[in-house]
């Protein structure tokens, strides 16, 4: 009978639990799916895969802690602290108690170490905490990451509840904790509700003896739930009787504690973030939430693919899960605000949406087919109908106008008949409707007006200049603009053609959509061009996005909060209007683009435009814009807008491989080839939205992009004091700033010291130089003096030996001058009484005189030629016998005049090598002067070889010289005008070129030898 009832009650059990998967999987149906997966592993930042813990610091970093070690998220870039890189870190499995609500303090513990606790402080250095390391009863249990003090509980109860006290010591039962100091306690039937404020321990009675299946905690409020489940709900330890909770929970909690016989594991399913209960159903994840005293729930994520989910943080302003889990590393669910209407059908282009209308029952007609709200009942085509892609319109009446095959047709809104209203010839470019209810259309190259039934040709092809026209927009009353391939044409529907006129600016631009705003402004959309606001009868070009996204603007949306929602190419822009206009006016230099892409819930970042209309407005509110791949549909006031508004952080600094942190202030040594500085803002929105920039005012004004790992690099930079500025902006031109000063320290010849000292040495080496110089300048002027002096002498010594010269040329020429002139004076007295012999005689020494006077010529020129820079010496080899010949067949006449007799007595084999004018000359000096002291004598001309020297020997036979005049020859004192003439001053210079040697040794009595030495 009990095994009977026990299976047919097992049975019920399982037939709830299946009902239960059946309405869950039911309930809400349309959250399925409806978010993007972000998964981190070892491979792409974690140090590991097993995810303990995670919590939010009040700058908005995520915390993880792993097995190996502790990681903080940004939402892009990870920074590790473990062991090896933080030395308060003594190991690297750590857990993350979960923060007391309203505290911006972070904890960590190490798993296997209750005696350290470590927070982080400003610097985001983790150190210890000292207080709550050193407080004696605390309770951690690292499975739900929960941190309870209650050393002033154990000084009060220790006796009275040794055993419970003895529970929480030993860390096996796990209280279910407010904050720090306040928790519930269940043991075995008896519930406590502990107050550390009030130092207080209280039994809840009313569960006492219940059997617990499932416990919470949401907001303040705890919740008990017994085997019965029955649910009973406590705030600071009193019984909340007007608490209930909805139908649905009741099955939800069964299905929990079914999961799981553990009361503590299945209460694990519930995971708490500090400001959310989430509870875990499955591959479900439900928000828990007391609304109006009713415990409700809101399903966040179904059908997840993740297993073995430790922790949970759910983040109401980006609508996003974080989730890590044991095995598999840590995700982000980012719930989407954005939905794709599209059909289920494989054929091309068939989801490739343009324009779109707005139908009865949440459906919209577009060109290939209905869509419905809910993403069911979709009507497709299927080649019933070909509709144009252009224009279309719904007119006031309800009539929808449109064109097929080139006709411009008309339907009704329930599409039940089709009227073909005329032929274009062309697709339907453009439609409007006036307040006349007059229509006016155009296919490509032409625009019509409709009245009533009648069409009128308002513009040709010729008129436009033969551009395409791509849009019609009436800005103002009779105000027509033509948008067209090339620019902008205004025609005046008041007048007739003579109307027609192109707005300047914009001639070689292809118009996407001209829109008119809420308070009447204009503004362009072009294809490739980017888009403009019409202000003051000129257009204004506004500022691009950075990755210049916006240069093909399709549509501009406005919403009741005053943003323009403009779609591109290249995802999705929201941009307040007031920033464009203040843009437009010259009040602001920066816009801020807030970029949606398709992670938020479509399928393509590539939207569709040129067409009319080019997004619509549903009567629920929601924004529709058409796609390459559907529809997009989604609320403008409610999409959750995450903006980067969290302060920036300059962290580290790497420097030749050296990680330095940093603070306020920073210097640095000139040795670093170049600084990487690592900056770190956390946002968890697309990061495309985080602008981050740096600038060095010192270098110049100019923002530079930080790279998306969070890193720039700086060269080397010259010693100095520096400021790095580090921003990002956020809407309204508002920026979030940090600044570093960063002192580049000088080297040690840079330094004050060392210029001073350099200087003070450049002004003792000026000086020193100076007075050297002066010294130098004075010895030179000394030296200049004294060569003008010198010079002087010399050229007065110059002017008396030309006066020398003159004299003794004077002097020696006056003697043969005389001679010729008594042979001239005798051979014209005697001519005709002498005897043709004595003429001859006479003529013979007249001849010989002249050549005498010319051989002295000669010979001083010669040596006055030695004289001149530049006189080269030209040996030769001679025979001395020829020479001396020569010079006594010279001397013959002057001989027989003195009665001297010469005597050659060289031997014909004595040869020199030297110049033979030269000593031709030194030996006519000699054979002269022997001939002219020496009187009925013999003169002899010897020349002596040996294997040594070369010998000229001449003896006279006249009287001695002077042994004084003897002396100066031999010392070369010899003075011409002071010695009698300038033989020997000519033969002692001449020996000296000649490199001879001169020696005269004069007789006792008569005669003198005179002899030249040449070295062989």
């Amino acid at each position: 009978m009990n095994s009977t009832m026990s299976s047919h009650r097992l049975r019920q059990l399982l037939l709830i639990v299946y009902c239960l998967l059946q309405w869950l999987q039911s309930k809400e149906q349309s959250v399925a799916n409806r978010y993007t997966i972000t998964h981190y592993n070892s491979d792409n930042g974690l140090p590991q895969n097993s995810i303990n813990a995670m919590a939010f610091d009040k700058n908005g970093f995520l915390w993880l802690a792993t097995r190996m070690g502790i990681v903080r998220f940004d939402g892009k870039n990870f920074r590790e602290y473990n062991s090896g890189n933080c030395p308060a870190l003594l190991s690297n499995y750590y857990s993350i108690p979960q923060r007391e609500p309203g505290t911006n303090k972070l904890f960590f513990k190490s798993v296997f170490d209750s005696t350290h606790i470590f927070t982080v402080n400003d610097d985001y250095q983790i150190v210890t905490d000292s207080v709550r390391s050193a407080t004696p009863r605390r309770h951690f249990i690292t499975s739900n990451n929960h941190l309870f003090f209650y050393n002033g509980l154990y000084n009060t109860y220790s006796n009275a509840y040794k055993s419970l006290f003895d529970k929480l010591a030993n860390g096996t039962y796990a209280p279910v904790t407010l904050n720090e100091r306040q928790a519930y306690f269940y043991d075995d039937g008896l519930c406590y509700f502990l107050d550390e404020n009030t130092r207080s321990i209280k039994e809840l009675r009313e569960i006492t003896g219940h059997t617990l299946k499932l416990q919470f905690i949401t907001g303040d409020v705890y919740f008990f739930i017994d085997d019965q489940y029955h649910v009973y709900a406590y705030k600071n330890g009193v019984l909340q009787k007007n608490v209930g909770y909805v139908k649905n929970l009741q099955q939800i909690f069964i299905r929990a504690a079914a999961a799981n016989t553990d009361p503590v594991q299945a209460s694990l399913k519930t995971r708490r973030d500090g400001n959310h209960t989430l509870m875990l159903c499955n591959d479900t994840i439900l928000l828990l939430r007391v609304v109006n005293n009713i415990l409700d729930y809101k399903i966040l994520a179904a059908d997840i693919p993740i297993r073995d989910i430790k922790c949970m943080i759910y983040d109401e302003g980006y609508q996003a899960l974080y989730v890590g889990t044991i095995t598999n590393g840590f995700y982000v669910l980012k719930l989407h605000e954005f939905e794709r209407l599209f059909f289920n059908d494989p054929t091309f282009m068939v989801n490739s949406q343009s324009l779109q209308i707005e139908l009865p029952g949440s459906n919209i007609l577009t060109s290939t087919g209905i869509l419905n709200y809910s993403n069911y009942n979709h009507t497709f085509f299927s080649g019933t109908h070909d509709f144009d892609k252009q224009a279309w319109l719904q007119a006031s009446d309800g009539s929808i106008w449109l064109s097929e095959f080139n006709s411009l047709k008309r339907t009704d809104i329930h599409l039940r008949s089709f009227e073909t209203v005329k032929s274009l010839g062309y697709y339907l470019t453009g439609i409007i409707e006036r307040d006349n209810k007059d229509i006016i259309y155009s296919n490509k190259h032409q625009v019509f007006r409709r009245h009533g039934t009648e069409d009128t040709i308002l513009i040709n092809e010729n008129d436009l200049m033969h551009a395409e026209i791509h849009i019609l927009r009436e800005v103002d009353r009779n105000n027509l603009w033509i948008g067209t391939s090339a620019g902008i044409f205004i025609y005046d529907l008041s007048k007739s053609r003579a109307g027609l006129s192109r707005l300047s600016g914009l001639e070689k631009m292809s118009i996407n959509v001209i829109h008119i705003a809420k308070d009447s402004s204009i503004w362009i959309g072009t294809y490739g061009q980017g888009f403009y606001k019409f202000y003051k009868d000129h257009v204004i070009r506004m500022p691009l996005d950075a990755r210049k996204s916006l240069v093909a603007a399709h549509c501009f949306m406005e919403d009741r909060q005053g943003y323009f929602w403009i779609p591109t190419n290249k995802g999705l822009f929201r941009v307040a209007k007031k920033e464009l206009d203040n843009y437009a006016a010259g009040s602001q230099s920066s816009v801020y683009y807030y970029y949606v892409d398709k992670s938020y819930g479509f399928s393509t970042n590539e939207f569709n435009g040129r067409c009319t209309p080019c997004g619509i407005v549903t009567r629920d509110n929601y924004f529709s814009l058409p796609s390459l791949d559907g529809l997009v549909r989604f609320n403008p006031d409610s999409v959750h807008t995450s903006l980067p508004d969290k302060p920036i952080f300059i962290e580290l600094l790497i420097a030749d491989d050296k990680r330095l942190l940093v603070k306020n202030k920073l210097e640095l040594t000139r040795d670093s080839s170049q600084l990487i500085f690592e900056i770190s803002s956390p946002y968890f929105g697309n990061r495309f939205n985080l602008h981050l920039e740096y600038t060095i005012k010192e270098l110049n004004d100019k923002w530079y992009p930080v790279n998306d790992d969070g890193k720039f690099i700086i060269p080397v930079l010259n010693s100095g004091t520096y400021t790095l500025t580090v921003r990002s902006q956020n809407p309204g031109a508002h920026y979030i700033y940090n600044n570093l000063s960063l002192t580049i320290l000088p080297y040690w010849y840079e330094q004050w010291w060392f210029k001073f000292l350099l200087g003070g040495l450049a002004i003792g080496t000026f000086l020193l130089f100076f007075r050297l110089r002066y010294n130098y300048q004075v010895q030179r002027a000394q030296l200049l003096q004294q060569k003008v002096d010198e010079r002087t002498a010399q050229l007065s010594e110059s002017n008396r030996v030309k006066e020398l010269m003159i004299s003794a040329i004077l002097h020696d020429l006056r003697s043969p001058l005389r001679f010729l002139h008594m042979l001239a004076r005798q051979m014209y007295n005697d001519h005709k009484s002498s005897a043709n012999k004595e003429l001859s005689q006479i003529l013979f020494q007249f001849d010989n005189a002249t050549n005498e006077i010319y051989d002295f010529t000669q010979d001083f020129f010669v040596f006055t030629n030695m004289q001149k820079e530049g006189f080269v010496i030209k040996p030769e080899k001679i025979a001395l016998r020829n020479i001396v010949a020569e010079i006594i067949s010279f001397y013959e006449m002057g001989a027989h005049v003195q009665k001297n007799t010469f005597s050659n007595l060289v031997p014909e084999d004595v040869t020199l090598y030297t110049d033979a004018s030269l000593l031709s000359l030194v030996l006519r000096n000699l054979a002269d002067n022997a001939n002219k002291y020496t009187s009925k004598g013999i003169i002899t001309i010897e020349g002596i070889r040996d294997a040594f020297t070369t010998r000229i020997i001449m003896t006279d036979g006249g009287n001695p010289m002077n042994k004084e005049l003897v002396a100066c020859i031999l010392d070369k004192s010899y003075n011409p005008s002071l010695h009698g003439g300038w033989g020997y001053k000519i033969i002692i210079e001449i020996l000296d070129r000649l490199h001879g040697a001169l020696d005269i040794v004069p007789g006792n009595d008569k005669g003198n030898i005179i002899t030249i030495t040449f070295e062989s």
